[in-house]
């Protein structure tokens, strides 16, 4: 059986853009015992991924080399079956290569419920998907988020930022959001925020300072640079930040700095930590319960941006990149 695969083509001098990738045909053999063939329905992308392109290996997984197929979080359904846990027809999220069709062994398999419980596939890469647990483990195990806390996301319309802003609303914190646009500060709005801002709008410091006035508890960063500062600039005694991401970092060649003021944390006595959530499983089954619990109650809900057709995904990631999502970045791979 024949299947489409994304390639990285070249490497980029600069912004990652759809033209350095393409797509080939390669065949797809046979299920192997305690294997499954699967077909990729839905694809969810990563901004992070960039950092890997021609770089080093991380956590997240090995550098991706011209030639390499990239692969991030997805739903698969099961075509074919030689496993005992699987059966045709069955839905499951895998990190999955930015393939058509392809063989996985069950162990890569995570089932999630089938179509018509109630909860849409996207849902599955989002706020209880990959994007959700990381959101999750940031926020409550390492932010420690509370009631009563004064909470600031960077990138909060992005998909884990959008995320975090609604576990925070969901507990009952105070939260203040920032984006890149007009459009994705009325998101934050709609999802609950109760001060949002954008940041091209001037010094984030000055914006975030007008958004909560007497300080902020808890800061959860997917941006770095200038609102890094800001939020350090800003936190209460006692304060903590997690360091979850760093976008206005992720163009290669870009200027990596650290906060000049990280004094601050000596003084006002504050914590920041990053964390890594591949090392988190076990806080998975009381993520799942409690957002299930949480969706259904419309606490919080899936954001994310469609983009159909598995040929659009270079395009899709490098709109990524850009800025070009609400949500999570989400490729509808079924046609």
């Amino acid at each position: 059986m024949d299947a489409q695969e994304v390639q990285l083509d070249s490497y980029p001098n600069g912004a990652v853009e759809a033209r350095h990738f393409r797509i080939e045909t390669r065949q797809v053999p046979e299920p192997h015992e305690g294997q499954v063939l699967v077909r990729l329905r839905r694809l969810g992308l990563n901004a992070g991924l960039a950092n890997r392109i021609g770089g080093p290996d991380t956590p997240y997984g090995p550098s991706i080399k011209a030639g390499d197929v990239p692969a991030s979080d997805g739903v698969v359904e099961v075509l074919e079956s030689r496993s005992a846990a699987f059966k045709p027809g069955d839905l499951a999220v895998r990190k999955s290569p930015w393939r058509s069709i392809d063989i996985a062994a069950e162990d890569e398999l995570r089932s999630i419920p089938a179509l018509g419980s109630g909860i849409p596939l996207e849902a599955h890469l989002t706020i209880l998907g990959h994007t959700g647990f990381t959101a999750y483990t940031g926020m409550m195990r390492f932010g420690g988020v509370q009631a009563g806390d004064s909470v600031f996301v960077s990138g909060a319309a992005g998909g884990v930022g959008s995320c975090a802003m609604q576990f925070a609303k969901a507990v009952g914190a105070t939260v203040i959001g920032s984006a890149g646009s007009p459009e994705k500060v009325k998101l934050l709005g709609t999802l609950g925020a109760d001060a949002a801002f954008n940041h091209r709008d001037g010094a984030v410091l000055d914006l975030l300072s007008a958004a909560a006035p007497t300080g902020i508890d808890l800061f959860y960063d997917n941006v770095g640079g200038e609102a890094l500062e800001a939020a350090l600039e800003h936190l209460r005694f006692g304060g903590r930040a997690v360091i979850c991401g760093g976008a206005s970092q992720y163009a290669r060649g870009s200027e990596v700095k650290g906060p000049s003021n990280y004094l601050r944390m000596v003084y006002q006595q504050l914590t920041m930590r990053g964390f890594d959530v591949t090392s988190n499983e076990d806080l998975r089954p009381e993520f799942e319960a409690e957002v299930a619990t949480w969706l259904r109650a419309g606490k919080v809900r899936s954001v994310h941006t469609l983009v159909i057709g598995f040929a659009k995904i270079p395009e899709a990631f490098a709109s990524l990149l850009t800025g070009g999502n609400s949500g999570r970045m989400i490729v509808d791979c079924d046609s």
